[in-house]
Formats: structure tokens, sequence, C-alpha cells
């Protein structure tokens, strides 16, 4: 079914809701660029599975994250020691679940108590098959990371894929499709200024291959100590996100972010939905049209499915 081009017919006041059952999961593949272009330039691409689950105990909105791929630095699995023993040590945090508010944005770890429980095998495994003052050093921060909820919880405000697609985008944006939000991305570290400070445009009509469109345009905003500094902070956020235009889930993300202090950093992320069971991406693409004036509710989920093939090309051909 053709839908490039098609008025979008949004509830409430222009509001995105996400529809996305319980128990159904999606694939996406993930490629992180670092200074692109540049002579310390670095890539790291993997693959995940995301998968709704039912609300928790507090009846917050769970999702659960699974690494179903190895992760390829520069297109090679990580071959120094140091970046083995992290990728190895990092495995007990995966299947990871994470709550989130009810606009989808990052809340905390869910699941501390099985990651605790997992860690003795990962750590007996670690010790096995490597040794070292380097090893035990590694092993023995880890050890006092995963004792600390909050510490945890920190280390995640580093994570690219859950700081990309876990912001909270679903809300209403107004008569004009307009928003305006402060977010924050671990670009650099000790990231000291308030975040970048977002123009949020929503599209009124499906773009031409049929994906409603979620442009992001930011710019840094310097602490208030900073305001009247000179050599101050500063650095742009450019953010596409493609939604599904019927469930409205994340079908690709394509986000650019520099930050500019003593010298520049840039990042590129992509993440694109990588279909499967032999479904092309916009194989169940349709709209709703009966949904003008009803109220915002939390993340309702409804029934759907995730598709399979073709997506970038109709993305990069637009």
């Amino acid at each position: 079914m053709d839908i490039s081009n098609k008025k979008i017919y949004y509830s409430g006041v222009n509001a995105l809701r996400l529809d996305w059952p319980a128990d159904l999961s999606a694939h996406y593949g993930v490629l992180i660029t670092f200074n692109e272009g540049e002579e310390n330039a670095n890539e790291v691409k993997y693959e995940v599975r995301i998968t709704r689950l039912k609300p928790g105990k507090a009846g917050e909105p769970l999702f659960q994250i699974e690494r179903i791929s190895d992760v390829f630095i520069n297109e090679i699995l990580p071959d120094l020691i140091a970046d083995k023993l992290a990728y190895e040590l990092g495995k007990v945090f995966y299947p990871l679940i994470i709550a989130v508010d009810q606009n989808g944005g990052f809340q905390s770890i869910y699941n501390h108590d099985e990651i605790l429980k997992k860690w003795q095998l990962v750590k007996k495994n670690v010790l096995d098959n490597f040794e070292g003052h380097l090893v035990e050093d590694y092993v023995c921060r880890m050890e006092k990371q995963l004792s600390n909820l909050d510490q945890i919880q920190h280390a995640f405000l580093n994570d690219w894929l859950i700081q990309t697609f876990f912001k909270p985008l679903y809300k209403e944006y107004g008569q004009n499709r307009n928003a305006e939000s402060t977010y924050k991305f671990p670009i650099a570290k000790n990231f000291d200024v308030e975040g970048y400070i977002t123009e949020e445009k929503l599209s009124g009509r499906t773009n031409s291959f049929g994906a409603v469109e979620l442009l992001h345009n930011g710019i840094i905003k310097p602490l208030e100590d900073e305001l009247f500094i000179t050599h101050r902070h500063t650095g742009d956020y450019v953010g596409n996100y493609f939604l599904h235009p019927k469930n409205k889930r994340i079908l690709s993300v394509v986000s650019d972010f520099s930050y500019r202090a003593q010298e520049e950093s840039k990042v590129k992320i992509r993440i694109t939905v990588i279909p499967e069971n032999g479904f092309e991406f916009d194989h169940d693409f349709e709209l709703d049209r009966n949904v003008k004036g009803l109220p915002v509710t939390e993340m309702v989920m409804i029934d759907g499915q995730f598709p399979r093939k073709g997506f970038w090309d109709r993305l990069l051909n637009k």
C-alpha cells in the first residue's frame, strides 16, 4: 500500500503514541562513528534485539535489550587486551532490562538483581581465560561498580544506543507540531554543559516511502556560569527519527553530534531496523484516520508486527 506524502492523523494535540505490544521484539543494527574523516576516527558496530515487556511492579514501561551479535571495532573483533576485557565483562549486563517514563525516555536499570546473580559466572569465565594485573584490576573495578546501582545507572548515561533510542519522543507536539527540549548525549567525557537545546519538528505528512519523520535540531546550552565566557563550549545536534506510520515504533535514527571545547569531537549514530521473517520493512504500513481528538494515553499497546529489507535504499533515495 503506497502511503507516501499522505496526511498523518495524530491523537490529542498532535501527540505521538507508541503502540508496541508486550513480548513483541524488533531487530536493529547499530553503527556509531567517532570523529569521521579524522586520524583518530573509530567505528563501532553491533546488532541488538529490543523487546517490549509487560509493565514492572510499579506499572513502569519496561524494555529488554539483547546484544545478538559480536561488537566490531573498525570492522574487526576487539583485539587489544583492554578492549577484550571490557567486552567480556560487559556481557554481565545483557539481556538488560530498562524502565522508561510514559514518554519513552530512559529512567533506570530494572534487572540489577539478575545482573548481580550473573556476575560470578562472568567473573569466573574472565579469570579462566585472562591473566595478569590488568585483569585483576578490571575485575575489581567492575565488582565495585556492580554493587552500586547508582554507578551502573550513571554508566548507562554514556550508552549511545540507550541515550538515542530511548528519548522522550512520545508526547504532544502542539498545534504547530513543534516542541523544544534540552537533551544530553554522551559525546564527551565530563560533558559539562546543560545539554543541547533542541527544536523538535513532527511531520504533518508521510515522507516519500511512507514513514513519519521527527526532526531534531539542537545547539549546546552552556552552564549559567559560562554564559559570558568567550571560549565556552559549543556544539550542534541534528537528529532524524523515521517512525512506522501506524504504530510509531522507530524504523531508523540518523543523528550527528558535535562538541567543541579545547578541540572538537564528532559522533554519528545510525540505528536501523533489520526486518525478519521475509517481510519488506513497509509490509504493514497504513495510516490511522480516525484518531483526531482522542486523548493522549500512557504508552497504550495494540497489536503489530515488524518487517524485512530495503529500508536504506528507500531512505537514501528519498
